[in-house]
């Protein structure tokens, strides 16, 4: 069964998840952000093609993801940044059991600092996620309930998280139809401000920002960013929109 895929326009922007199905247009941002309301706790499983992925709450907040995918293994990202050579992976992975991770492992031998591990740790997770803003398909599976005893657990920030992976969907014809159309005139919440200063975001995200004064449609905006910051432009007011931080202007104000 799918999902209703909700227009960043419409009044009601969070559709309603049941416990499997299918999801499309990209609406791993909506997933996420229905548990995160739901205070869930439990794993949310993921799959597409042969890559499968788990992410785990704990009262709304993402505390763990993993996947199956080589690219996010703990070891191999280590190794991409410099933290840990290919024969010191080999020689803790040999001694990986039922009681002893990777992690563990590395942390014993001397292999890494701990502030190191979990900085890589905080990355592979994020990197799982943001990768997955690009499924513009999947299906979708929500347990609820306990979580593994020995699952780590490492709070990442979803808020930035979902703002940053929306700039992973690079669809410039999903957004034109997804964010309205030319007439369409953004304002900015009553919580914008507070909201808006718990994200971490660059100069052009900020100028773009600057153009949303619910008086300036949706077509100006393009027009003064220029057409190769326009596909930004849509970024921004959909991430900003999903995170209810703008709010379309009724058209009778």
């Amino acid at each position: 069964m799918g999902v209703p895929s909700p227009s960043v326009g419409d009044e009601t922007v969070m559709p309603e998840f049941i416990e499997r199905g299918q999801f499309d247009n990209y609406l791993f941002p909506h997933l996420l952000l229905y548990l995160i309301e739901k205070r869930f706790t439990g794993e949310l499983v993921l799959a597409q093609d042969r890559v499968k992925k788990a992410i785990y709450f704990q009262n709304g907040r993402i505390i763990f993801a993993h996947s199956n995918e080589e690219r996010f293994r703990l070891g191999k990202l280590l190794i991409s940044q410099g933290k840990l050579t290919k024969k010191q992976l080999r020689a803790a992975q040999k001694m990986v059991d039922n009681s002893n991770t990777l992690a563990n492992v590395l942390l014993r031998l001397g292999y890494i600092e701990k502030t190191e591990l979990l900085l890589g740790a905080k990355r592979q997770i994020a990197g799982v996620l943001l990768s997955t803003f690009q499924w513009k398909e999947g299906s979708y599976r929500i347990y609820r309930g306990k979580l593994p005893k020995k699952l780590p657990k490492l709070p990442i920030n979803a808020i930035q998280l979902i703002f940053n992976g929306v700039f992973y969907i690079k669809d410039r014809q999903w957004f034109e139809r997804t964010v309205g159309d030319s007439s369409v005139v953004f304002e900015l919440n009553d919580n914008f401000i507070t909201g808006y200063r718990l994200l971490s975001y660059n100069e052009m995200v900020d100028l773009i920002v600057t153009k949303i004064d619910g008086n300036r449609n949706l077509e100006e905006i393009i027009f003064l960013m220029g057409r190769e910051n326009s596909l930004q432009a849509l970024q921004v007011i959909y991430g900003l929109r999903l995170l209810n931080l703008l709010k379309q202007k009724d058209k009778a104000s």
